[in-house]
C-alpha cells in the first residue's frame, strides 16, 4: 500500500478512532438496493417484461419515481440498455440439441472440406413492407437471448421466392419460383421439376468436374421431401452426396452463409435509387444484384463455417450472431 495511503488512514484513526470513511454529502439515492434488485429481476422475467415501457415498469414494479430517474437506475446501477430486438428463429430444446451435435460432429472439418460444399436456399423478398423497430431491455451480451429476438415472418403485397446456390468461387444461377395467387404454392413436385431437376442439378454436376467431389445442403422446407427425397435417393446412385431433411440441423440459417448472401442482396435492393414496385421489376433487380455480387463475398462466408460451428457450441446449440 502507498506511504501517504497509511499515513491518511492511521491520521483519520488517531483522530476519529476509526478507519471507515466519513458519510458522503449528496441527495440519497431514491431507490434503495431491495428497490434495485426487485425491479432488475421483474425485467429480465421474460419476453413481455424485457418490452415495457418506463410507465408500466413504474405501475408494476409499485415504485415512486419519475421515468427519467427510472430510465438512469436502470441504464446505470443495473447495466440494462434499451436495445432494438434482433430477429432470430425460435428453436425448440430438441432442435438446439441437434444443432449442438452437428456443429460438434463438424467442428474439426478444415477450410478445403467446407470448399467442397454447396450452400442452397430459397429466400422471399416483397416489393413493400411496413415493419417497425422494437425495444427490448437487455445487457449488452443478451442480443441473442431467447427473450430478446423476434421471429421472421415475411409480410408484404407483391412477393417474389427465388432460388440460389453457392459454393467456394462460384454462384448459381437466381431461379425465380412461382408463387401467387395464380401460380398456387410450391410443392415438392414443382421444386423437384424446377430446381432439382433444373439449377441445381447443373451446378451440382458442374461443381463435381470441378473439385471431384460436391456436397450439396437443403434445409427441411416443406417442399424439399416427398418426391424431392425420392430423386436424392436416385442421384445417389451417382455420386450425389448431401446434408438434406433430417440431416441438416432445422431452425439454422446462422449455419447457412447463404443467409448473409441474402442480407447483401436485400441491402442493395433497398439502396437502389429506383426501387422496385411491381414483381417483374423486383425480379429484375434481383437478378441485376445477384450478378453484380463480389466471388470474395462468397469465399469468405464460406470460409466462415468454423467460426459459425464454434459459436453454436459456445451457445449450446442456442442462436448466435451469424
Amino acid at each position: 500500500m502507498d506511504p501517504d495511503t497509511v499515513r491518511k488512514i492511521y491520521n483519520r484513526w488517531e483522530a476519529t478512532g476509526t478507519c471507515t470513511n466519513a458519510p458522503r454529502s449528496g441527495r440519497p439515492t431514491i431507490l434503495n438496493k431491495h428497490d434495485v434488485q426487485r425491479l432488475k429481476a421483474y425485467i429480465i422475467t421474460d419476453r413481455e417484461t424485457r418490452r415495457e415501457p418506463l410507465k408500466e415498469l413504474v405501475q408494476h414494479c409499485n415504485l415512486d419515481v419519475s421515468t427519467k430517474t427510472l430510465s438512469r437506475t436502470i441504464s446505470d446501477i443495473i447495466g440494462l440498455g434499451r436495445r432494438i430486438e434482433r430477429k432470430r428463429c425460435f428453436l425448440t430444446k430438441q432442435q438446439q440439441q441437434n444443432r449442438l451435435e452437428f456443429a460438434k460432429k463438424h467442428i474439426h472439418w478444415t477450410l478445403e472440406e467446407w470448399r467442397r460444399v454447396a450452400f442452397t436456399d430459397e429466400m422471399g423478398m416483397q416489393t413493400d413492407s411496413n415493419q417497425g423497430r422494437v425495444f427490448v431491455w437487455r445487457y449488452p451480451e443478451e442480443e441473442f437471448h431467447k427473450d430478446c429476438i423476434r421471429g421472421t415472418v415475411l409480410s408484404g403485397f407483391q412477393k417474389v421466392k427465388i432460388w440460389g446456390a453457392m459454393r467456394y468461387g462460384k454462384l448459381s444461377n437466381l431461379v425465380c419460383m412461382p408463387e401467387g395467387k395464380n401460380e398456387g404454392k410450391m410443392t415438392a413436385k414443382r421444386y423437384l421439376d424446377l430446381i432439382m431437376d433444373g439449377e441445381m442439378f447443373d451446378f451440382w454436376l458442374e461443381g463435381m468436374e470441378d473439385v471431384g467431389n460436391l456436397l450439396m445442403m437443403e434445409d427441411g422446407a416443406p417442399y424439399h421431401k416427398g418426391v424431392a427425397s425420392e430423386r436424392r435417393a436416385e442421384l445417389e446412385k451417382d455420386g450425389w452426396i448431401g446434408w438434406g431433411p433430417g440431416t441438416w440441423p432445422a431452425n439454422s440459417p446462422d449455419l447457412n452463409p447463404i443467409e448473409n448472401l441474402w442480407h447483401i442482396l436485400r441491402d442493395r435492393i433497398r439502396k437502389r435509387k429506383v426501387q422496385p414496385r411491381t414483381k417483374e421489376a423486383l425480379i429484375e433487380a434481383l437478378q441485376e444484384e445477384w450478378a453484380k455480387l463480389d466471388i470474395k463475398i462468397v469465399n469468405d462466408l464460406i470460409d466462415s463455417m468454423p467460426r459459425r460451428l464454434q459459436a453454436v457450441i459456445d451457445a449450446k446449440g442456442g442462436a448466435t450472431k451469424y
